[in-house]
């Protein structure tokens, strides 16, 4: 089979989507299936193609990723995308990137999957009322757009369903969990030197105990919640850190909330990574945390437990959390910002050998091949693409 993916993000950036993407392309190469990525940066002036990966020019805006493809019609790369002759679409966004999708789909007479990663209402911080009343008019309607157009529709999360209703939509939603490369993602590969490494790189003490967040900096992602919990309830005895690794919409607003508050001596960000960087510093670190309310299941959860990281998760009113943490085994579900820092304080008390025993078990929750189930669910729903388009045409 001959997939075409669209995507705004991909490796190197880290975030979330490219790293579902990412596993999803060698899932599916795995098996003996032709993938070509389509995606954009602020790095290139022309369209190119490396790799089985097309990267089209992209010019910063302020949207949920930073930056947005310039041009989806430039000819010769929908000439390149329609001679590849891709049995399916598969589009991972509603930006422009996922606009050339739908067009390249329609030439070619592909089967299209649209799966959410995210919702409209999550895209813009540090806006004025009105303005964001505006942009979320057009960011709905580029959502419903793909809802409308897609042949089946897929998340990680069943919380997808809610949002695809407050859209006024009927979308049968498909889950596929979000699979790791787990070979990639292993603490065992790295040595104390290379912990060390890291540590003294983001100004980690070697004798702390290291709480970790990965992804875009988003509105969505509530970081303001567990740095606001470290200022109140963590003290500098305590001997707890957090690193924030990633950049986004919300970066300064968050560095400007540490120096408000008085914990940058707690809190160091290392701005935008490699993805490749990502198993090495999950491995410096000792808990993954995560504060938002209602998003989607996040790629990084999976990534830091087979690096061994515990998941320290808020609790939400459907329950999404205990989807994959178990709590108590491979990670803790709090309530609170007391709850978020007793669990940080209990964690960073435990004798060594308690921690290595938890790394082992958090790592064998994960499955050994993910990446390749995740391909085999998505290739059984390219197949029921095809059948829900085929009913479209009766």
């Amino acid at each position: 089979m001959r997939i075409l993916i669209f995507t705004e993000v991909f490796s190197p950036d880290v975030c979330g989507v490219s790293s579902y993407v990412d596993v999803l392309k060698k899932g599916l190469e795995n098996l003996s299936h032709t993938v070509l990525i389509v995606t954009s940066s602020t790095n290139v002036k022309k369209a190119y193609y490396d790799k089985g990966v097309i990267i089209c020019p992209a010019k910063k805006v302020n949207n949920k990723y930073g930056h947005e493809c310039k041009k989806t019609d430039d000819p010769n790369v929908l000439k390149f995308l329609c001679n590849f002759k891709p049995d399916v679409v598969h589009i991972h966004t509603d930006t422009k990137i996922g606009y050339m999708g739908l067009e390249v789909g329609d030439i070619a007479k592909a089967e299209i999957v649209y799966t959410i990663h995210d919702y409209y209402l999550d895209r813009f911080a540090n806006e004025n009322k009105f303005l964001w009343m505006i942009k979320t008019i057009f960011e709905k309607r580029h959502f419903i757009d793909m809802l409308d157009t897609a042949d089946v529709v897929t998340s990680s999360c069943i919380r997808a369903d809610i949002f695809i209703k407050r859209a006024k939509r009927k979308n049968k939603i498909h889950i596929v969990p979000c699979g790791v490369d787990n070979k990639l993602f292993d603490y065992r590969k790295f040595d104390k030197r290379n912990i060390k490494n890291i540590r003294e790189k983001y100004h980690l003490s070697n004798t702390s105990t290291v709480a970790v967040f990965a992804g875009n900096l988003s509105v969505e992602k509530n970081i303001e919640f567990a740095l606001s919990s470290f200022s109140k309830y963590i003290k500098k005895e305590d001997n707890i850190q957090f690193l924030i690794v990633g950049d986004g919409t919300e970066t300064e607003y968050l560095k400007n909330i540490c120096q408000r508050l008085d914990i940058n001596n707690m809190v160091s960000f290392a701005g935008t990574v490699l993805n490749t960087d990502m198993p090495e510093i999950y491995s410096a670190c000792d808990i993954y945390v995560c504060s938002y309310d209602d998003g989607l299941m996040s790629m990084s959860f999976g990534e830091a437990m087979s690096c061994g990281l515990p998941v320290l998760i808020k609790e939400d009113k459907e329950k999404i959390a205990y989807e994959m943490i178990q709590d108590g085994v491979n990670g803790f579900v709090y309530k609170n910002e007391e709850e978020f820092a007793n669990y940080l304080k209990m964690f960073s008390s435990l004798e060594p050998k308690k921690v290595n025993h938890i790394k082992s078990i958090v790592r064998n929750t994960i499955s050994t091949d993910s990446c390749t189930e995740m391909a085999k669910t998505y290739l059984n729903i390219y197949e029921n693409a095809k059948i829900a388009k085929e009913k479209k045409k009766k």
